[in-house]
C-alpha cells in the first residue's frame, strides 16, 4: 500500500533527523546545604523542569551528540550506556548499547539503573514512559551553536563539571572567532554560494533554522536554500542547476550507498553547474557536521577550508 504524500514527507523528515543526529536556554540552581547537596532543578530544551536529589553517577546517552557532550565536559566516566551510533570518543565504543537512536531499548536502559537519561527531541514521545519508570530524563535539542554552548553548561552543572564545560565552550568560541577574523574582508556579495546535500534520494538540503546552515554561514558561505520554509527541504534537481552553486558539499558517509563526487558529477544536467565544472564538489566528515555538539567548531573550520582554500589552506 502506498503512503500518502503527507505520510511520505513525515517519513523522509524523520529519516533525515535520524541521519543528522546519528551521524539530535537552561536555568539551574544548586546550593550546598548543611546536610549535603540540596536538590538541583534545571530546565531542559523542551521547557521541562527536572529535579535531581543528587548528582547523577550513572548516565545513559540516547544520541551521539549527547555522548560527545558528556565526554567533552569530563563526565565520560559516569556514562554506562549509549546508543549504537555513539562512536566518539573511542571510549564510547566499548560501552553497553541500548539500541538505536530512533528505537532505544527501554528494558536495556532500565537494566543499567541510570540516574540520568540524556535524550533528544526524537525521544519526547517516550517521556511519559520514562517518567512512569522513575527515570530522570533531560532532553537536549540544540538548533544553533549558541544552544550547544547552553547544553554544555547544563550538562556541566548537572554532572559537576562546570569548569570543564566552560573551557570547552570557550575553546569553540576562540576557534570560531579566528575563522571570523580571517573572513572579515569577504564582502557579503562575494560569499561562496553553497549547495549542501543532506540526503540524495530524494534530494534534500538544509534550511535557515538549522545548525548546518549556521556552519555554512560562519564558514563564509551562502546557503543556496536559505529561503527554505522547512529545516530539511526537498529540492528539485532542476532548481539546484538553476541556482548554480559555486561549491557542492555533502556528508561523507561510508558504505555502498554513500554519495561521492563522481556520483554528483554524473547527474544529468549537473555538468552545467559551476561547482561541477570547476571540480568544487567535496565530502565533509559526516559526524562533525551532523552532530550538534562540541565538534561543530571542527565543522566550521573544515567548511571554511573547502570554501576559501587560499585563506585556510587545503
Amino acid at each position: 500500500m502506498r503512503m500518502s504524500r503527507r505520510a511520505a514527507q513525515v517519513w523522509r523528515l524523520s529519516l533525515v533527523v535520524v541521519i543528522i543526529l546519528g551521524l539530535g536556554a537552561t536555568g539551574c540552581a544548586f546550593k550546598l546545604g548543611a546536610m549535603g547537596w540540596n536538590p538541583l532543578t534545571v530546565t531542559d530544551d523542551t521547557g521541562r523542569q527536572v529535579t535531581f536529589d543528587r548528582r547523577p553517577a550513572r548516565i545513559v546517552s540516547l544520541a551521539p551528540s549527547n555522548t560527545e557532550i558528556l565526554f567533552a565536559v569530563g563526565a565520560g566516566p559516569k556514562v554506562v550506556g549509549v546508543d549504537t551510533y555513539s562512536d566518539y570518543p573511542a571510549e564510547a565504543k566499548n560501552l553497553a548499547k541500548i539500541g538505536s537512536l530512533s528505537k532505544p531499548n527501554i528494558e536495556a536502559i532500565v537494566a543499567l539503573k541510570p540516574d540520568l537519561v540524556l535524550a533528544t527531541s526524537m525521544h519526547t514521545k517516550l517521556l511519559d514512559q520514562f517518567e512512569k519508570l522513575n527515570l530522570k530524563v533531560l532532553v537536549l535539542s540544540p538548533r544553533t551553536i549558541e544552544e550547544v554552548y547552553a547544553n554544555l553548561a547544563l550538562v556541566g552543572k548537572v554532572t559537576g563539571t562546570e569548569q570543564k564545560a566552560k573551557a570547552v565552550a570557550d575553546n569553540m568560541k576562540t576557534r570560531l572567532a579566528k575563522v571570523a577574523e580571517a573572513l572579515k574582508t569577504v564582502r557579503p556579495e562575494d560569499r561562496v554560494a553553497v549547495y549542501y546535500e543532506v540526503y540524495s534520494d530524494p534530494l534534500m538540503s538544509v534550511g535557515p533554522a538549522t545548525f548546518i546552515h549556521q556552519v555554512i554561514t560562519l564558514a563564509g558561505g551562502r546557503n543556496l536554500f536559505a529561503d527554505a520554509k522547512t529545516d530539511y527541504p526537498e529540492v528539485g534537481s532542476e532548481t539546484v542547476v538553476a541556482r548554480n552553486p559555486a561549491v557542492i558539499v555533502y556528508p561523507d558517509f561510508h558504505g555502498d550507498q554513500a554519495l561521492t563526487a563522481d556520483k554528483v558529477r554524473a547527474r544529468p544536467g549537473w555538468d552545467k553547474i559551476q561547482a561541477v565544472a570547476k571540480g568544487r564538489v567535496f565530502g565533509i566528515n559526516a559526524d562533525i557536521i551532523s552532530r550538534p555538539g562540541p565538534r561543530l567548531a571542527d565543522a566550521v573550520e573544515a567548511m571554511a577550508k573547502i570554501l576559501y582554500p587560499d585563506k585556510f589552506g587545503k
